[in-house]
């Protein structure tokens, strides 16, 4: 595991014992209800870099909204003529898994990972915890997965090197990017299948910002997100899932390499949801460049004018090369290059 230079003292640091976190800023904690839908978030048929994820109805759709229904990619290409096949990125933002209500996590972070970066870039809109429960797990996990394995699908018509697909997730959208990196063999239990679902699940890497990661209430759940994507679920089932869906607990040799920021003054979510994951990552062995910020803010994106956190998008842009997954001809300039 590579670390940032700070890091391994503040694993002895941090590395408490388990208990509920107090992250009283939680995203969602103490509001149920559901938020109006912007229009940026809702699919347009006629806008020809919006991607359904399924030609008919989505599996277990209770409408055809286009703001709560149908799930889909926004694809960001990258702008150079070179006609070589590039690495691809499923982006996806959090948002406590009842909304996709921070736009810094979308455009911007595509924009930057498709023209500095030469990675063709796709911003998932999976569908959200509705009232009741509608669209609890594993809907989101289904969304998920099938982008990933379309994205694969479609390789040669996106020009994507279907060898060099990843996903990168913030909060929310970091433990579903977590969730389909350590269980890639399973299918989540999907009812329907077709050609598409055929394809490697796997990501070839995985990067989170400032995630969540546990969905055990002991161990610093977010109470947002848990609420939302294990809404009705009770007794043994709930606790199963509880354990399943924390990733601390489901790494596997089989786990892709890992890049991972997180300010250690996270208001939103529990830092320590990095901090664990980062400590069962050395456990098995994971390749992992992991980096515990001492500041930033919770939800930044890129993180522009937040000194320190302000980093990653050049530490990630350094280890995306480092570690294979970009061609010479990719290197590109970083961020905040002069």
């Amino acid at each position: 595991m590579h670390l940032n230079s700070n890091i391994i003292a503040m694993l002895a640091l941090l590395l408490l014992p388990f208990q509920r976190s107090t992250a009283k800023g939680d995203q969602g904690a103490n509001d149920n209800s559901l938020p109006g839908e912007t229009a940026a978030n809702c699919y347009n048929p006629s806008d020809p870099n919006e991607i359904k994820l399924w030609e008919g109805s989505a599996p277990g759709s209770s409408g055809d909204d286009p703001c709560r229904d149908i799930p889909f990619l926004h694809i960001y290409r990258v702008s150079d003529a070179n006609q070589a096949l590039r690495p691809a990125i499923l982006l996806i933002p959090g948002g406590g898994y009842d909304r996709l209500t921070d736009t810094k996590e979308q455009a911007p972070v595509a924009d930057y990972f498709s023209q500095k970066l030469g990675v063709t870039t796709f911003v998932l809109y999976y569908r959200l915890v509705q009232i009741h429960g509608i669209y609890r797990y594993p809907v989101p996990m289904w969304d998920g997965q099938r982008a990933l394995k379309l994205i694969r699908y479609r390789a040669k018509d996106y020009g994507v090197d279907s060898n060099r697909v990843g996903v990168f997730g913030f909060s929310a959208g970091g433990h579903l990017a977590s969730t389909l990196a350590l269980h890639s063999a399973t299918d989540f239990e999907l009812p329907v299948h077709d050609a598409v679902d055929s394809m490697n699940g796997r990501p070839d890497f995985l990067g989170l910002g400032y995630p969540v990661i546990s969905m055990i209430p002991t161990q610093f759940a977010s109470r947002s997100s848990l609420h939302h994507l294990l809404y009705g679920y009770r007794g043994d089932k709930l606790k199963d899932l509880e354990k399943y869906l924390s990733g601390q607990d489901n790494i596997t040799r089989n786990t892709p390499p890992v890049f991972l920021f997180e300010s250690m003054d996270d208001k939103e979510i529990s830092p320590q949801n990095s901090v664990i994951f980062a400590q069962a990552l050395q456990a098995v062995r994971i390749p992992a460049d992991v980096h515990l910020f001492a500041h930033g803010v919770h939800g930044a994106g890129l993180a522009i004018d937040i000194p320190e956190e302000d980093t990653w998008p050049d530490l990630f842009h350094q280890w995306l090369a480092r570690e294979g997954f970009l061609t010479s001809n990719q290197a590109g300039q970083p961020l905040h290059s002069p």
